[in-house]
């Protein structure tokens, strides 16, 4: 009884409310950790050159301020998947590949270069720029991710060991019911009867130099149902 009933404006509306929290869930997947940047050092205050002392005052003893180090970055890479035999890649390896992409807790990272550290060997090309615009989404409005999604199946539906890099398309089945998304305040955003608790997401991955599959896109098929 499915048919057309995404075709109408309340499920379009629904679908693109479901859209915003899947892809949400999908950078989201494992325990929302925080990777932070340690400023070490603090800004002293300057010296207080205008107190006005007596004229033994010897002003040429007062030190400069000392600028403060550069933040040091403190994210580490996330878990790479196990690498693979060159141009190869079963269902069960693309399951792990897949998981452990997912797995990368972005919602608190500190800066952009901590965000890049973090997805080095997971996240490449449009999928790292969908992860960041997600970052800065939520740094910007001061929201939040709870719960955590499960990756309920995984399948290789091809394999291009001739491409440069050899690439692989996956199409995945993730629920989602336990994700919420929550604003500043810590109230949920949007309606939780408008999602989909469970959907496909289609993946495209690539193999590097290293043998180990990054994803590089990210998208829904036109009817997401698992």
């Amino acid at each position: 009884m499915s048919g057309d009933v995404l075709a109408t404006p309340v499920a379009r509306r629904r679908k693109a409310l479901w859209i915003s929290l899947a892809v949400a869930a999908v950078v989201a997947l494992g325990a929302i950790t925080a990777y932070g940047v340690a400023a070490s050092g603090g800004g002293g205050s300057a010296p207080d050159a205008g107190s006005g002392g007596g004229a033994g005052s010897d002003t040429s003893a007062s030190t400069s301020p000392t600028p403060a180090p550069s933040p040091t970055v403190t994210a580490t890479p996330a878990p790479a998947a196990p690498p693979t035999v060159d141009g190869e890649l079963d269902d069960d390896a693309a399951l792990v590949t897949v998981e452990t992409a997912l797995a990368a807790p972005i919602s608190t990272v500190g800066t952009s270069e901590d965000l890049a550290v973090l997805l080095k060997d997971v996240a490449v090309d449009a999928y790292a720029a969908e992860i960041e615009a997600q970052w800065q989404e939520l740094v910007s409005q001061g929201w939040t991710i709870t719960g955590e999604p499960t990756l309920v199946s995984s399948d290789v539906t091809a394999v291009d060991a001739e491409a440069d890099p050899a690439t692989a398309e996956i199409t995945a089945c993730i629920d989602s019911s336990a994700v919420a998304i929550l604003d500043a305040n810590g109230d949920r955003i949007g309606d939780e009867s408008a999602t989909m608790p469970r959907a496909l997401h289609l993946f495209t991955l690539v193999q590097g130099d290293d043998d180990i599959w990054r994803i590089a896109s990210h998208s829904f098929p036109n009817d997401p149902t698992c």
